[in-house]
């Protein structure tokens, strides 16, 4: 592997000397400046992969050596080299883009492992921006970050089908980024610059579902005061997205089948039909064959719409994507919570590559931007939550959702079937919704982490009136 290319920028010819013969024995190739004018033309000629920088220089300064050298290249890493009674001006510098800072006179180890961090970070940063470029030349797909074969699997699938009319049935879990994959497939389709109109079929009660889709005449029921158009029509010459399709009912089904056969609908209340030219993608998070099976799901739709199949992969399954999406969540949200946090630490890192992720991609999202928000500078394992750092999650954390009372009578086996006779409803409602709030509303994992069926669960959201929020 090649060695990274250190440019170290200090008036001090002594310390430069020190800290080329330190570096030169990790075997990096190093370049010195011992001015901030010297250290702008080398940086211009050489492109350092790390620099080194003085803040109190003759001349121009370390503030405005930093400013310039971002100019040149924002992507290049710094570490401010400071006296203790400049500290104030190094933080100052890190708000200005720097990686680090350290103290001098500084411990030999400690700058060594900074450098190394910030290496590290620079690598990873440099391949995030490679890996965009490869997707951008082959597939020019800017927003889907990944290097797995499961992630290139998928992308060469929508390199396929976008161009294409065909009705997409996305499949993956709930927080695997299907929205964000039929967003994909409708930019690279020739209806890119038509309405791209998206419908969560498991947020909407039934009593309006219909009415969402197709629309509504003034007068066709009872609190229709004003003609509505419904998101078919919206989605005219674009793309209609239905998440959660698995959620509508039998009769709603019907209805929808009518419009992909049909390729027209009715308003309610509407003597006649309207013509419509709509590209369908459809996303489930639950298991279509099963739920036609367990007679949920009409066979006829499921065979109308599974056209072309996307299977996405679990987070757990791609577990080599995550220091990159990591990353990539760091680099989002820095600015908008107006932080500068450089890094992720290693043992940090590996809490994350090692947990399950039962929420996926937006789970890492959530828990990256909650680490920005209590990390100062790096991300450390305390800035991540408890479940993350025991890896742990259901039964196993069954006794923080209960009182001290009820914590007494239940075993770490938690089963809310066994002792559901012993529990409150008020406790019973508030585990149930927990559990669907971790598993981001995937009722099927939640039912397998509460040890009841699917069913079960299903009627206790009802009885509880449990939406997401």
């Amino acid at each position: 592997m090649t060695k990274a290319n250190i440019l170290i920028i200090d008036d001090e010819v002594d310390l430069c000397q020190s800290l080329l013969e330190l570096l030169e024995e990790e075997e990096y190739k190093v370049f010195i400046a011992h001015s901030g004018k010297e250290g702008l033309i080398k940086v211009k000629e050489n492109l350092p992969d790390l620099v080194l920088l003085d803040i109190k220089m003759t001349g121009i300064d370390g503030i405005e050596t930093l400013e310039r050298i971002t100019a040149i290249d924002k992507d290049i890493s710094v570490i401010m080299l400071t006296a203790y009674q400049t500290v104030e001006t190094a933080v100052k510098a890190m708000k200005l883009g720097a990686y680090d800072y350290i103290s001098k006179p500084f411990n030999y180890e400690e700058l060594k492992i900074i450098i190394k961090r910030a290496l590290q970070a620079h690598d990873l940063s440099q391949e995030v921006i490679s890996l965009r470029h490869q997707l951008r030349d082959k597939f020019n797909f800017k927003n889907i970050i990944g290097k797995s074969d499961k992630i290139k699997e998928v992308l060469y699938k929508i390199e396929k089908v976008a161009p294409t009319n065909a009705t997409v049935l996305i499949r993956g879990d709930s927080g695997s980024g299907k929205e964000l994959i039929a967003k994909t497939i409708h930019q690279y389709s020739p209806r890119r610059d038509r309405p791209f109109i998206a419908v969560d079929c498991a947020s909407l009660p039934e009593t309006l579902i219909e009415s969402e889709l197709f629309g509504h005449t003034k007068g066709a029921f009872t609190g229709a005061i004003a003609k509505k158009i419904g998101k078919f029509e919206l989605a005219q010459s674009g793309t209609l997205f239905l998440d959660e399709i698995g959620n509508l009912s039998f009769n709603i089904q019907a209805k929808l089948l009518r419009a992909l056969q049909e390729g027209e609908i009715n308003r309610i209340g509407e003597k006649y039909p309207i013509k419509i030219d709509v590209r369908m993608i459809i996303a489930s998070n639950t298991n279509l064959e099963e739920d036609i099976k367990r007679g949920t799901f009409r066979e006829d739709l499921y065979y109308r719409i599974n056209v072309f199949s996307i299977f996405l992969p679990t987070l757990k399954e791609r577990k080599e994507d995550i220091p990159l999406l990591a990353l990539h969540f760091l680099n989002q949200f820095n600015p908008i919570f107006g932080k500068n946090i450089k890094h992720i630490s290693e043992e940090s890192m590996k809490l994350l590559i090692n947990y399950f992720w039962p929420g996926n991609v937006r789970e890492l999202q959530n828990i990256i931007q909650q680490a920005i928000i209590m990390a100062e500078d790096i991300i450390l394992p305390e800035h991540l939550p408890f479940y993350i750092k025991e890896n742990k999650i259901g039964a196993d954390l069954m006794p923080t959702l209960l009182s001290e009372k009820d914590q007494s009578n239940f075993p770490n086996d938690f089963s809310l079937k066994k002792n559901i006779s012993q529990l409150s409803r008020d406790t019973e409602r508030r585990i149930i919704l927990e559990v669907l709030k971790r598993t981001y509303w995937n009722k099927t994992k939640a039912a397998k982490l509460l040890k009841i069926n699917y069913k079960t669960l299903y009627l206790k959201i009802k009885e509880y009136d449990l939406h997401p929020t």
